[in-house]
């Protein structure tokens, strides 16, 4: 029989039966370290979710809020810029609005973005460095100063982090956010731990939220603004209501809603007069800082921008009806860009779904529901300053409300549908960062320990002068506009010519004809469209100092899309460099 049954198993017949007997062997050992592969996996599964200790904490689930952070201190690090630190979290922009350059003035190294109009943690910062306010220069190096100095808080705290030395009280700042994240998913532990699926997913709606991150990345100071709330929230429920009097206080000099807070401290019992005594007490407590700083500001500062943030509200629903009608029709006439607009559309559903629970779910012996409903009330008078943009500010200034929801929102699977429409911006809030935009281009040149001495770093420099647009990314995808006739400027360090490899890919909105150059010699032409087209040259020849490869063009640049009113010529991507130093032999 095994004769039989080894011919019919194989039809080779010049090996011999005691082969195929030694296969059968390994395959059944073979199938034994599978069953004790798979029974150690099944092992390890259930332990990531089986419950531990008296707090039944889910070892799979705490490994998720692990990984958020350690997600979190990837992303911050790549937002180090060698020499500048993290100041490219500030956002401060080369075009400016205003006149001065207060970096220059102030004699700080802080990272400048590119043909951009910065953002508005660049005036923020500029108060970390002197929030006694006492530089002149500030009324006309920040926009609406007295409004911006209403939100002390954190240049304060940045001021002290940074021991009064402004480069460092300048990283303080651009980092401060990330440590308030890290701490107010640590506090959230107490209202979301992971013990189920449930409480987990109400705590990645909140720490990834898009609201969270674009605080976070854009050195804001609305997440550390949840962080006093959500503190004050705890304290209220333990008992400690001076504790959060005091916290309530400092917040509203963080941002002045935050006073709205202070309702939380309202009593329980809203019938209690002996209650709502102590809660009016409190709540004057509370406003004295707001209003003694305001008094400062209004005795100490310029007239002018007084009326500042006035386009921050407006009649009820009547932005938000209109940012509705403002989304419908750019989803149906196509006017922007549609990497953004889900994520727009995703944040006014989230606080249109939010807002609409907490002012219908009346629950006023929650202190929670206290805290953040009048937030809620808030949505409905925002102006077309919050909610315009994609995805907008309204995202990060109504994070509170965010936090109410998921605190009231109850468990069971009919609120499920709820719960995940008013978590949506989750979903949005990792990807919706803006990546910091590498140079298009990569550089090797191969024998660079024999121009330099040992120990010593230099970098062949690519430079893009204006009129290229700054650089542009979607996802891995990296490419860069001209507005016209560009220059790519080389700068060799070394005392040697190198003679360089460029190869790259370029393309064009509409049909022409592209021309690489270098003085007047023509390096490369090429008819281009708008699929990207790959180039190559070889043996260029760059002189230590200084050198300029020349784009141009046979068409006058155009506006092109409707949803972009520049006027673009080519576009780069990909550029590359690879070199060799032209040194003599040694005899």
């Amino acid at each position: 029989m095994s004769g039989l049954f080894c011919d019919a198993a194989m039809p080779d017949r010049n090996l011999p039966c005691s082969h195929f007997q030694a296969i059968r062997a390994i395959d059944g050992g073979t199938l034994v370290v599978l069953r004790g592969g798979t029974r150690m996996l099944k092992r390890f599964c259930l332990w990531l979710i089986s419950p531990m200790g008296t707090g039944k904490v889910r070892p799979g689930l705490a490994a998720l809020y692990l990984l958020a952070g350690l997600w979190m201190a990837v992303k911050i690090s790549d937002y180090y810029v060698s020499g500048y630190g993290f100041t490219y979290l500030i956002g401060v922009g080369e075009e400016t609005p205003l006149a001065i350059d207060w970096a220059e003035e102030r004699d700080v190294v802080v990272y400048k973005h590119f043909r951009s109009p910065g953002y508005d943690a660049q005036y923020y910062a500029q108060l970390a460095l002197d929030p006694m306010l006492s530089d002149p220069e500030l009324v006309d190096s920040v926009d609406n100063l007295s409004y911006r100095a209403r939100r002390i808080l954190f240049a304060w705290s940045a001021y002290l982090g940074g021991f009064g030395q402004p480069n460092l009280i300048l990283n303080v700042f651009a980092l401060q956010n990330v440590v308030c994240w890290g701490v107010l998913g640590i506090l959230l532990w107490r209202w979301f731990p992971p013990v189920d699926l449930d409480r987990a997913f109400r705590w990645f709606g909140i720490m990834l939220s898009i609201g969270a991150c674009f605080s976070v990345f854009s050195a804001l100071v609305d997440a550390p603004s949840l962080l006093l709330l959500a503190l004050a929230l705890k304290w209220i429920e333990q008992g400690h209501k001076w504790r959060a009097t005091a916290i309530l206080a400092l917040g509203g000099l963080a941002k002045e809603t935050n006073v709205l807070g202070a309702a939380a401290l309202a009593p329980s019992d809203w019938k209690s007069g002996q209650g709502w005594g102590h809660a009016v007490l409190r709540g004057a407590v509370v406003a004295v800082p707001v209003i003694v700083w305001f008094a400062i500001l209004r005795w100490r500062l310029p007239e002018q921008g007084q009326l500042a943030g006035a386009r921050n509200f407006a009649l009820p629903f009547v932005d938000w009806g209109y940012r509705w009608q403002e989304l419908w029709g750019a989803a149906t006439a196509d006017k922007i860009d549609w990497k953004y607009l889900p994520a727009a559309m995703a944040t006014h559903l989230s606080l249109t779904v939010q807002a609409a629970f907490l002012l219908g779910w009346w629950r006023w012996r929650d202190a929670g529901w206290r805290l953040t409903v009048p937030f809620a009330a808030l949505t409905l008078v925002l102006g077309a300053a919050v909610w315009e943009g994609y995805p907008g500010a309204s995202s990060r200034v109504l994070l509170p409300m965010l936090l109410g929801f998921n605190l009231l929102v109850p468990k069971g699977r009919r609120w499920v549908a709820l719960l995940v429409l008013g978590n949506l911006t989750m979903w949005f809030g990792p990807t919706s960062i803006e990546p910091k935009l590498e140079e298009l281009h990569s550089i090797n040149i191969v024998n660079r320990s024999a121009l330099i001495p040992a120990g010593e770093l230099q970098e062949l420099a690519v430079e893009f002068p204006r009129p290229w647009h700054r650089a542009e990314s979607n996802g891995d995808d990296h490419w860069r506009w001209s507005e016209d006739d560009v220059d790519i400027v080389l700068n060799n360090p070394y005392a040697v010519p190198l003679q360089i490899e460029v190869r790259g890919q370029w393309s064009a909105h509409s049909g022409r004809m592209a021309y690489l150059k270098q003085g007047d010699q023509v390096l490369w032409q090429q008819q281009l469209g708008k699929p990207p087209a790959d180039w190559r040259v070889v043996g260029v020849i760059l002189p230590p100092g200084k050198s300029a490869l020349r784009i141009e063009s046979d068409t006058p640049p155009s506006e092109t899309d409707p949803s972009d009113s520049r006027r673009l010529a080519v576009c780069l991507r990909r550029l590359s460099i690879r070199g060799i130093g032209l040194v003599e032999p040694s005899s």
